[in-house]
């Protein structure tokens, strides 16, 4: 996304700059900032992928004019090519509905935070970015094993839609995309948000227990105990109860 299409959108909002604090613009000029940064790194990828489609079809076309089709090995080994380029294909497409729904985030962001500033109805014209769908499109990524993707889409879900039912769900697997690559810092951060923000969450048992883990990955042995004990005895009767007593036992 070009400086110029970021600096159209925002430029309401550089206008109506009187009406708010220096601190208020810093914060959304970060915010613009970050969701450049989220564009440009999934334009790259598609850059990529596009560069490496191409390069594959290259060699299927080529392979096709040499290959006698009635060769067993022939027919395996162009099989093999056909299937890595759907492959890439598939992922170019996944990674550019990240981005048209990073775009559409980005255009309520500027529309929100107009309405911060003074203009509130034209918050009520904008057609938002289907919850749902950015939710099932990161949560696919997850399952899929694209952990950054997944990050990337739920933690744009929970700044979009932070009190829908599925707000909880979606912080507390920005902590499982963390966990699952054994990044026990940054999985640590987000199940403390999910504890924070949603403490009624039916997650919570899960929360408190993987909290314990994290810390005892990062050999942090009191704040691990304090978790393990904290899933004990606000959820007695859970599989995560018995876990943590599993881990002090140990």
């Amino acid at each position: 996304m070009s400086n110029k299409f970021i600096f159209a959108l925002f430029l309401p909002i550089v206008l109506l700059a009187g009406c708010t604090s220096s601190r208020q613009l810093d914060e959304i000029s970060l915010r613009m900032t970050v969701i450049e940064q989220q564009n440009r790194s999934i334009e790259d990828k598609l850059i990529e992928l596009d560069s490496l489609s191409e390069t594959l079809l290259e060699a299927l076309t080529v392979f096709k004019a040499r290959t006698e089709f009635s060769d067993e090995a022939g027919d395996a080994r162009l099989e093999e090519i056909s299937s890595k380029l759907n492959d890439v294909l598939d992922r170019a497409e996944r990674l550019q509905d990240d981005l048209t729904a990073l775009q559409l985030g980005l255009t309520k962001t500027q529309i929100a935070d107009s309405a911060a500033v003074g203009t509130d109805t034209a918050a009520e014209k904008l057609t938002y970015v289907d919850a749902s769908k950015l939710f099932d499109r990161a949560f696919k990524d997850l399952t899929a094993g694209d952990y950054a993707l997944a990050v990337l889409g739920f933690t744009e879900y929970v700044k979009l839609y932070p009190k829908t039912d599925q707000a909880d769900d979606a912080q507390f697997l920005i902590g499982e995309a963390y966990y699952r690559q054994k990044d026990y810092s940054r999985a640590k951060s987000a199940y403390i948000d999910a504890e924070k923000s949603y403490p009624d969450s039916d997650r919570m048992p899960t929360v408190l227990y993987k909290l314990g883990r994290c810390y005892q990955e990062l050999g942090d042995k009191k704040n691990a105990k304090k978790y393990f004990n904290l899933t004990i005895d606000k959820f007695p009767e859970t599989q995560e109860a018995e876990l943590a007593k599993g881990k002090l036992g140990g």
